[in-house]
């Protein structure tokens, strides 16, 4: 898979691409979880104003506490998306 790049090794460009198509995907998957009655649709949305809100910020800086943002982001839609037990996410 010669194509995948982590998000710390990314460009601040690709970090922006990435983070403004995590935080739509969040909103889209906060409403779909908020008309199924799930609670989990209050958390995707937090997250995904978070990441709307700070999105410049989040792509420059390069630290472990910006990466960890993303990574929670990210496990969190997966665990939604896919519907994987809470147990598997670290």
């Amino acid at each position: 898979m010669s194509g995948i790049v982590e998000f710390s090794k990314m460009s601040i460009k690709q970090r922006e691409a990435y983070l403004e198509t995590l935080a739509n995907r969040l909103h889209v998957s906060a409403s779909i979880a908020q008309h199924d009655g799930e609670e989990l649709w209050m958390l995707l949305d937090e997250l995904a104003d978070q990441l709307d809100l700070n999105l410049f910020a989040i792509a420059e800086d390069y630290s472990a506490s910006a990466n960890a943002v993303v990574e929670k982001a990210t496990l969190l839609l997966a665990k939604f998306e896919w519907d994987i037990p809470s147990d598997t996410l670290h």
